[in-house]
C-alpha cells in the first residue's frame, strides 16, 4: 500500500460495507494528516448503514468519534506527533445559524457524512476539526470525549433544577449523559429506564436506580437517550405537570405530539443537536478520571472485524460503546 493509500471501511452507493482502501489527498495548509488510534461507533453510524442518509460521497467512510496523532500539519497549526480528538461538526460558517453557534447551522454536515472520518488507518481534516487532547490521556478513552461533549451539552440545555431525573435508555449515550447529569447535580436521584439487562445493571453500578420500562415514576427532568419508536410519547407521559424533556436521541420514526397537552400541561420540550463549547470540558472531564468513563466501552474491534459487527449492531446492539483500532498491535 503506497503512503497516498490508507486502509478503510467504505461504505458503498448499495449498502454493502467491505474492508478496502482510499486515496488521501496531501494536507493543504489548514489541514492535517491524522493516524487513527481509535474510533468509536455512534447510533447515527448505524442509522447510515441502514439507510445511507446524510451521505455526500461514495464510498463512504464513517467515523466522526476518534482520537489519533497529528502525523503533518502543513500550516504548523499542531506538532507532528500531537494527540488529537475530532471536532465532528462541519458548519457552513456562513448562514445566520452559525452566526450563533456552529452547531445550529442550516446547513450542518458531520465527519464522515460530509467526507471521509475515521473508520480508517488515517484521515485528512481541518484542522478546525481537530483539539488538542492531553498526552497522559488514554487514547482509548479519550475516543469518548465527542459523545461525552453531546451529553454535557444536553445536560446544558436542560435549564432547570430538577429534584428528580429520568433517562430513558443506558446505551452509550445514556451512560455519558448520566455521568454528565450527575457532574451537574450530584445530589439528585437518577432513575435510568432500560429494557437490556446488562445494560440495567452498567446503569446501577454506576450510581443509578435502574428499573425495566414499565416500572418508573414519573419527574421533573426526562432524558430521551434512547430514541426508540414512541420514545418522545413515554418521555412526555412520565414527566411532571411543568417539567422539562430533553431529547438527545436520533430517533427516526415519527410520533404523534399534541400541542394542548404540552401547552396544559406546561412541558417544556427541548432538541439537542450535536454540542456547542462542550468538547474542552469533555477532554478535561476524562483526563482528570479516565476510570470513570472506561466502563462505558465494552467491545473493541479491529477494522476487518468490523465489516461483519457493524451491521449486527443495528439488531444485535452492544452493551456499551464499541470502538474501533484501525492498527494490529
Amino acid at each position: 500500500m503506497s503512503a497516498r493509500q490508507t486502509e478503510a471501511l467504505l461504505l458503498d452507493r448499495d449498502l454493502r460495507l467491505r474492508l478496502g482502501s482510499r486515496e488521501l489527498a496531501a494536507p493543504r495548509q489548514g489541514q492535517a494528516l491524522v493516524r487513527v488510534e481509535w474510533a468509536g461507533v455512534c447510533g447515527s453510524d448505524l442509522h447510515v448503514l441502514r439507510t445511507g442518509d446524510w451521505v455526500d460521497y461514495w464510498p463512504a467512510t464513517l467515523g466522526h468519534e476518534f482520537v489519533g496523532v497529528v502525523r503533518s500539519c502543513p500550516g504548523g497549526e499542531f506538532a507532528a506527533g500531537a494527540r488529537v480528538v475530532a471536532d465532528s461538526r462541519v458548519p457552513c460558517r456562513d448562514c445566520p445559524g452559525c452566526a450563533s453557534a456552529p452547531n445550529r447551522c442550516e446547513r450542518q454536515a458531520w465527519v464522515g457524512e460530509a467526507f471521509p472520518g475515521g473508520f480508517a488507518g488515517h484521515c485528512v481534516l481541518d484542522v478546525r476539526n481537530l483539539l488538542a487532547c492531553p498526552e497522559t490521556v488514554e487514547p482509548a478513552v479519550a475516543v469518548l470525549a465527542e459523545p461525552l461533549a453531546v451529553a454535557q451539552h444536553a445536560i446544558n440545555r436542560a435549564a432547570v433544577d430538577p429534584a428528580r431525573i429520568l433517562l430513558l435508555g443506558y446505551g452509550p449515550l445514556g451512560a455519558l449523559t448520566h455521568r454528565a447529569a450527575a457532574d451537574r447535580w450530584p445530589d439528585v436521584p437518577i432513575e435510568v429506564v432500560e429494557p437490556m439487562p446488562e445494560r440495567r445493571e452498567l446503569a446501577a453500578a454506576s450510581g443509578a436506580r435502574a428499573v425495566e420500562p414499565g416500572q418508573a415514576g414519573r419527574a421533573d427532568l426526562v432524558i430521551d437517550a434512547a430514541g426508540y419508536p414512541r420514545s418522545l410519547t413515554e418521555a412526555m407521559s412520565l414527566c411532571v405537570n411543568g417539567g422539562t424533556v430533553v431529547v438527545v436521541a436520533l430517533g427516526h420514526e415519527p410520533v404523534p405530539v399534541h400541542p394542548g397537552e404540552l401547552a396544559e400541561r406546561s412541558l417544556s420540550l427541548v432538541g439537542v443537536n450535536g454540542f456547542d463549547r462542550e468538547l474542552p470540558v469533555a477532554v478535561e472531564r476524562i483526563a482528570a478520571d479516565p476510570d470513570r468513563y472506561r466502563p462505558v466501552i465494552t467491545e473493541a474491534l479491529l477494522l476487518d472485524e468490523a465489516v461483519a459487527r457493524l451491521p449486527e449492531l443495528g439488531e444485535r446492539p452492544s452493551v456499551g460503546k464499541v470502538v474501533i483500532a484501525p492498527w494490529h498491535g
